[in-house]
């Protein structure tokens, strides 16, 4: 009798042995499909590599210095603000001026290719007989010289009630060599014609004056003083200009500049 109940209790062992083991096999078919949630909805965890590229980024490199870090600069900010003056035009008679800022072969300018050239818009006389243009110049330059320094070059036009476009009168300035705000006058010319009746084809009819005897930036820079000493002229009307000058690295060149 106590050996049929033992045999029962270690029946009864077996069989909690095996429910354990069912147990045990269920927790981890639970486990596998918790691991397979994980897999399914989580994202996968990013490699040590790229963690540490995410947390520290390359370091960008610095530009090499330019050439405005050694050299002259020079900037020049302004306007062409009126004209006054203007002998022979009548009130139907509009003003405009075209303009070009040029410097001497050591100058590097920064512009388009073209280079600093512009025109302002057709302004027509006041009560007071002045031309209003108000149009912005803006020249910058480079250099390591002061030789050649920038000037400021003006031709002065006519758009008459018919539509006819010609020629007033010339003028050129050297831009302003201290910093600071400077107020301009720029005194123009005109050539006068060939012959007297010319001359009074001009005067009387509205024609075109004398021709320039070389290329306008030559003659107004001064560079063919022959040609220029063989041209008569009269005396025109005057443009009233305003420009800002500011200077860079102007003591590595040696300028000492008033204050």
């Amino acid at each position: 009798m106590a050996s049929s109940s033992g045999g029962l209790l270690a029946g009864s062992g077996g069989l909690l042995a095996d429910s354990h083991a069912m147990s045990s096999g269920s927790g981890g078919l639970l486990a596998g499909s918790a691991e397979s949630l994980s897999h399914a909805g989580a994202p996968a965890a990013a490699p040590p590599s790229a963690a540490l590229s995410l947390a520290a980024p390359a370091a960008t490199k610095v530009p090499p210095a330019g050439p405005g870090d050694r050299v002259l600069e020079l900037h020049f900010v302004g306007e062409l603000e009126w004209g006054e003056q203007f002998p022979g035009l009548s009130e139907d008679d509009g003003l405009f001026v075209d303009y070009e800022g040029l410097a001497g072969e050591d100058w590097l300018p920064i512009a388009k290719p073209e280079g600093f050239v512009g025109q302002t818009q057709t302004a027509y006389a006041d009560a007071d007989g002045v031309y209003v243009f108000n149009h912005p110049i803006d020249f910058h330059f480079f250099s390591t010289s002061i030789a050649g320094w920038p000037q400021l070059h003006l031709q002065v036009l006519k758009l008459d009630e018919t539509g006819r476009v010609v020629a007033v009168s010339f003028g050129s300035m050297t831009l302003p060599c201290t910093p600071g705000h400077s107020e301009l006058v720029c005194r123009t010319w005109t050539p006068k014609a060939g012959s007297c009746l010319d001359e009074a084809h001009a005067a009387y009819m509205g024609g075109p004056p004398g021709a320039l005897l070389a290329a306008r930036a030559e003659v107004l820079a001064a560079k063919l003083p022959e040609a220029r000493t063989q041209m008569v002229t009269r005396t025109s009307g005057k443009v009233h200009v305003t420009v800002d000058t500011i200077f860079r690295n102007a003591k590595t060149h040696g300028l000492h500049l008033p204050r």
